[in-house]
């Protein structure tokens, strides 16, 4: 630690009086990197560094060194950037987008247009944890991608296919006749459902497809219809 002084030297001092101190080098900088190699050179091969204003004796020895140092302070710095690109929490950019595909596939959860890195981030996050193998799940799975209420017809779920109806009789069906455009027929056979959706903002029709099978039931076939 050194005391700063102005460009006449004279000691530079608080509002208390008191003389202003330099904190030192900061770390991970050149001038830091340059400190440690002079460190390690052999006693009495060079002259000390300076100490406080003292004038370098060995200015091409520093020019040196801190050449080296700056190289030292890049690979610090893009040590720094790599740690913070190993966890979701602090990961940005292209390493969130590659991230994304290491969790869901290619295509399973794309980044949105002009979609900021935190809000992407609790996009991924929301999904990893989000529930799965049921209707809700698939429901919320695909409006959270396209930002609207998919369709969802289960053949065994009367709800969705109601009665057979007449055309003239079209209420028997609970409002779904013979040749309405509404009506659908139903199954006692399980293990598939239909969906139908608008893409909406997803990207493409694949990013809807991949987001139904992350969450869908294993074994249960989806017939997912995307209208653009």
């Amino acid at each position: 630690m050194t005391l700063l002084k102005d460009s006449k030297r004279a000691l530079l001092r608080a509002t208390d009086g008191k003389p202003l101190c330099d904190t030192g080098i900061a770390p991970g900088s050149p001038q830091d990197f340059a400190r440690r190699l002079r460190n390690l050179l052999p006693n009495g091969w060079f002259p000390a560094a300076p100490y406080d204003d003292e004038v370098e004796k060995a200015p091409v020895l520093a020019a040196i060194l801190l050449g080296f140092g700056s190289v030292l302070s890049n690979f610090w710095l893009l040590l720094a950037q790599v740690q913070k690109q190993m966890r979701l929490a602090t990961m940005s950019g292209a390493f969130l987008d590659m991230a994304a595909e290491d969790y869901f596939g290619a295509g399973g959860l794309s980044r949105q247009a002009r979609e900021s890195d935190d809000t992407y981030r609790k996009r991924i996050v929301s999904s990893i944890l989000a529930p799965k193998n049921t209707r809700s799940a698939v429901v919320s799975a695909v409006r959270n991608i396209t930002s609207i209420e998919p369709n969802i017809i289960e053949p065994m779920n009367a709800a969705d296919c109601h009665a057979f109806g007449a055309v003239r009789m079209a209420a028997c069906g609970g409002g779904y006749g013979w040749g309405s455009g509404n009506l659908r027929y139903g199954s006692l056979k399980g293990g598939n459902f239909f969906l139908e959706t608008p893409r909406g903002k997803a990207p493409s029709a694949l990013a809807i497809f991949n987001a139904v099978n992350q969450v869908k039931a294993a074994g249960v076939t989806a017939w997912v219809k995307v209208e653009d």
